[in-house]
């Protein structure tokens, strides 16, 4: 039996896209800038204002997943964290 193709490879689950970028940047000051820099990029510059703009989203979620206060965590959480 063929493997579902609409199913999402491990390898590509974690590509950006445009809607990724625009989901990670979590102001509305800096999606609308993300959004007018890729619709105003000229077509050879386009590339490079998807690069810039992805290593932005990724510092962000960098940021994002290492900055969990403990005090945000659950009980549960808190409990596998120390061992108890």
């Amino acid at each position: 039996m063929p493997p579902d193709a609409a199913a999402p490879t491990p390898a590509t689950h974690n590509l950006w896209t445009i809607a990724r970028i625009q989901d990670v940047l979590t102001s509305p000051v800096l999606v609308r800038r993300f959004l007018l820099d890729m619709a105003h990029a000229p077509e050879p510059e386009v590339m490079n204002v998807f690069t810039a703009w992805r290593r932005v989203a990724a510092t962000i979620e960098a940021h994002a997943s290492r900055s969990t206060a403990p005090e945000m965590r659950t009980a549960p959480e808190r409990l596998a964290e120390d061992g108890s």
